[in-house]
This record gives C-alpha cells, structure tokens and sequence, in this order.
C-alpha cells in the first residue's frame, strides 16, 4: 500500500479511472436559451477541421446540477455554437465557466472543456427564471425566461456530440508542446420534465470573457428543463500546432491586461 494519499494503489487507479471514462451528472436544471448570429463571425471562431454548421446557431445555458458521481455538485454555464465534423452535426464550446475549482479541474484536465472559474447562480421566482454568470466584477452572461406552465414530464432520450481540442502551451511560452488533439465527449441525456417560454439574453463588455462579441441577430424561445447526462470520449483527429496558434489563447483570460506590470513597479 501506498504511504501517502497522493500515491494510489492499482485498485484505487482502476476506481478512479472508471469515474474519470463514464462520469454521470444528475439532478440537473437547466435555463437555455438559442440564438442566431453573424455566420462570419462564428466561422472564425470554430477552428478546422470542424466546420459551422448549416444555420449560424449558438446555444447558452446555466445549469444546477444537484448530484454528480466526479466532481459533486455545482454550477455551470455553456456557449455552444453548432457545428459539423466529417459530415456529422455537434456542438463546438466557447465557453464553459464553472462555481467549483473541482468541476473545473476535472473538464479541463479530462475533456479540454474550456473552463474558468465564476460565480454563477440560477434562481426560479415563480414562472420566472434568472442565470447569470459573473467574473472579474462583472456579470457578463445574465438570461431569464419567463414560463407561463409549469413544466412537464417527459421521458426523451438524446445524443449529442461536442468537441473540444485538446492542448497544452510550451513550457518557454512559444507555441504549443504538442500538435492539438480534436476530442468528441458524447453526451447521452435524458430529460425527465421541461417547459418552453420567452427569454431575454444579455452579454457585457468583458476584457477576459468576450462573449458579447458574438452578434445576436434573433432569439429563440426560452426552455426550462429537468434531465441527467452520461459523458464519455474518444480523440477523433489532431490539428497542427502552428495553424491552430490563432485559437490557442481562447480559452485564458486576456494577459495582456498584465504586461508591462513588472517593468511599471521597476521604474518607481
């Protein structure tokens, strides 16, 4: 047996690898909201080989999910554009902020989810929904829905593919240490009740999280939803370092804000 907790024993690895190949997220409500936007602006935001889907879509979601068998429980929220790859429709993430350190640990270091950490709440008042993600001070998602019925229960199946790349910056800070890896995470859902509404959707000027970049050109409905979703992946394609530079700094905040710091406190 190992001396210490940082070191496992081959059954303790089997036990966590098994966690880390079918992690189940439960309990889950979820505000969605769909919009249209500008299709040249999300075709440069999608690197190659995928490509943007057929209607310039993008999803934005905040979640509740009440259980999980990885990571516990927390907050989330997701921009998702559409997309294809190899002629196959999915999802490609923008965005992916997190309320827990361990959430966000686990989808960045598994999955390549570009994760951050952020203050994100979810509150139902009525036939009213607010989620709002917040950053830095600044509330840079906040969408609401307003349900006149309650929601229904269902019983839907559905599955969904979303792509994340995979990669990592040179230990000097030039280029990547490895050519990126294109990761398919297959999300097996079922929804269990969920209701459709109208909804508002606003994005704020943030330095770190340009989200409000993306144009909205027409809101969809707003839907308010109870489900679960079972998660696992595979490494579908890599992507050459150099031509992927452009996307790499995406998913880190803007360090520029920084640069100079050093050589400010130097000069008093």
């Amino acid at each position: 047996m190992p001396l210490t907790r940082y070191v496992k024993s081959p059954s303790e690895i089997l036990r966590l690898q098994e966690a880390m190949a079918t992690p189940a997220f439960l309990d889950i409500r979820s505000l969605a909201i769909t919009f249209e936007s500008d299709p040249a602006v999300l075709a440069e935001l999608i690197p190659a080989p995928l490509k943007l889907a057929a209607e310039p879509r993008v999803s934005v979601s905040v979640s509740e999910i009440r259980r999980s068998d990885c990571v516990g429980p927390f907050n989330g929220c997701s921009v998702n554009i559409a997309c294809s790859f190899e002629g196959e429709e999915g999802l490609y993430c923008l965005a992916m902020p997190m309320n827990t350190d361990t959430a966000v640990i686990f989808g960045r270091e598994l999955y390549a989810e570009p994760k951050k950490l952020a203050a994100i709440e979810l509150v139902e008042r009525g036939k009213h929904v607010r989620g709002t993600v917040t950053r830095h001070g600044i509330t840079y998602i906040e969408l609401s829905g307003t349900f006149d019925d309650p929601m229904t229960p269902i019983d839907r199946e559905s599955t969904t593919s979303h792509y994340y790349f995979k990669y990592l910056p040179s230990a000097d800070g030039r280029g990547l240490a490895f050519d990126p890896q294109l990761v398919r995470v297959t999300h097996r859902g079922r929804a269990h009740a969920a209701t459709r509404g109208t909804g508002t959707l606003t994005f704020r000027e943030s330095t770190h999280d340009p989200i409000i970049d993306l144009p909205v050109i027409s809101l969809g409905a707003a839907t308010y939803s109870e489900t679960e979703t079972h998660t696992s992946a595979e490494v579908v394609a890599t992507v050459p370092a150099a031509s992927f530079m452009p996307h790499a700094f995406a998913k880190m905040d803007n360090l520029t804000v920084w640069l100079g710091a050093a050589q400010t406190a130097a000069a008093r």
